[in-house]
């Protein structure tokens, strides 16, 4: 059969990154192709495997960052 899902399309699934109508495409393909399902249990495997990380930013900097952000910098001038 031939693969109409990417390895860009497995991943955005995995993530939960994929519209709905990319997702029922994903898993359309997914029903109908032995290798893109291996393909994609690669995917969770190596997913699983990943050391759960938990970043936080100091409250200086999100500071910093939201008084850029609001700030006439970035503003449109009509």
């Amino acid at each position: 059969m031939q693969q109409s899902s990417t390895h860009l399309d497995l991943v955005t699934y995995l993530y939960g990154e994929s519209t709905t109508a990319q997702a029922q495409a994903t898993e359309k393909s997914l029903a109908g192709d032995p290798v893109l399902r291996h393909e994609f249990t690669d995917l969770v495997q190596a997913q699983a495997s990943l050391p759960k990380v938990r970043f936080s930013a100091r409250k200086r900097l999100l500071q910093v960052i939201r008084k850029y952000a609001a700030g006439p910098d970035l503003q449109l001038s009509v």
